[in-house]
């Protein structure tokens, strides 16, 4: 595989160089190339398709990714010098002598000429945040890792599908356990949580927020509605619906939902209930109400159905509770299936009585939110919440049902 070779293939297919960077990159590292080398998103042209499948036999699909395995003799980074020379990768040497904040300003700046839309984040978040500062005092990677983050937190934004940890790691990292723990871990965390309508959020809030799933095996949707679905090889599942006869809830993993390819109802069903509580979800399926249980903030899982069944023609009525974060839920919810909202309010309200003061640090949070987000879509309910108090989803259990 010399210089001829590389140009030869090139020049016959140049839309083939993104899927060889990650070989070159890795050659001029001088280490050896991974046994499993992830090349990049699956190529749409099956030229470029064909073209990788000549040089990296074997290479598959996995979760949407291009994989190629390796035997002893491809992972010699030597082997890969003359691909990295002809298109031009150059080996990486910091320059040891600048300072962390020179190297910190130096990362910045390529961010903006990378993403120049995210120029306004960069400068008003990034400049200043002090968990970034101390990765590049503690870090001699942290100006490529910073990059790669970025990408990550870019990508998010443009995906509605749901990525786990291990393959938002392999994707920017190479390496699935990149972000499982660890520095990179806790600056996607921050980078997450800068990106955030409210700095206060948990990391699993986060995670939910962006489609990250730590553990796919323990995400799942749980949902009661008359309906059946079908699988990527065309066959049709219609146990969800047998339960809903028994007047049972389902539970699907991620990974039954992820692969879903469509979803058809088996009986009228106009509207889905989503409970942001377990005890109301219960008792809607008590009563036979078609209901999806976001368990708080809905994760992927949760928002992929949510879009089967607006597909479906199926709208939400979301009900939760009615302080800063049950707003934020009933808002994510709405931009994944048409929703409008219980909120019993106003001056003959029958539960006014019910409503309870929030706390200082509840107010504190909702009116620092209200600050930071003037054009949230809920916030004159917030204002109100302010005002008179907020509901708990429970309080109203006998009157919605």
């Amino acid at each position: 595989m010399d210089t001829s070779f590389w140009k030869e293939r090139l020049e016959s297919c140049p839309a083939l160089r993104p899927w060889l960077l990650r070989a070159a990159r890795h050659a001029v590292s001088g280490e050896a190339l991974p046994a499993k080398l992830t090349l990049g998103d699956m190529p749409t042209d099956k030229a470029v398709q064909r073209a990788l499948e000549d040089i990296f036999p074997g290479c598959r699909e996995e979760n949407g990714r291009l994989k190629a395995r390796l035997d002893a003799s491809q992972r010699d980074p030597a082997r890969w010098r003359p691909l990295a020379d002809l298109i031009g990768v150059r080996p990486v040497r910091p320059n040891v002598t600048l300072s962390s904040d020179a190297r910190f300003a130096q990362a910045l700046q390529r961010l903006k000429v990378l993403h120049p839309e995210e120029a306004s984040f960069i400068n008003e978040k990034l400049r200043s945040s002090d968990p970034l500062l101390r990765f590049f005092k503690t870090s001699s990677s942290a100006p490529a890792d910073l990059i790669a983050l970025f990408d990550a937190l870019v990508s998010l934004r443009k995906t509605s599908a749901g990525i786990t940890l291990s393959e938002l790691g392999a994707k920017y990292f190479n390496d699935s356990k990149a972000l499982r723990n660890g520095p990179r871990r806790q600056q996607l965390d921050n980078l997450l949580r800068l990106r955030s309508e409210s700095q206060d959020d948990d990391t699993a809030t986060l995670f939910s927020a962006n489609g990250i799933i730590e553990n796919p095996y323990t995400t799942h949707a749980i949902v009661f509605a008359p309906f059946s679905y079908r699988t990527p090889d065309g066959g049709w599942l219609d146990w969800p619906y047998r339960l809903w006869q028994r007047g049972e809830a389902a539970i699907l993993a991620w990974k039954t939902v992820r692969n879903l390819t469509l979803l058809r109802l088996e009986e009228s069903c106009h509207t889905l209930v989503t409970s942001e509580n377990a005890a109301p979800f219960h008792r809607l399926v008590e009563t036979r109400r078609p209901a999806l249980y976001t368990e708080g903030y809905p994760n992927a899982a949760v928002k992929t159905l949510l879009r089967h069944f607006a597909k479906a023609g199926v709208s939400a009525l979301h009900w939760g509770d009615t302080d800063l974060d049950g707003y934020r839920i009933a808002d994510q919810i709405s931009r994944h299936i048409p929703t409008r909202f219980y909120v019993p309010s106003g001056p003959s309200d029958p539960l006014r009585k019910h409503r309870l003061p929030l706390t200082p640090e509840q107010r504190h949070r909702t009116e620092r939110f209200l600050t930071a987000n003037p054009d949230f879509p809920h916030n004159a309910e917030l204002r109100h919440t302010l005002a008179h108090g907020w509901l708990e989803q429970e309080q109203t259990i006998d009157l919605f049902t």
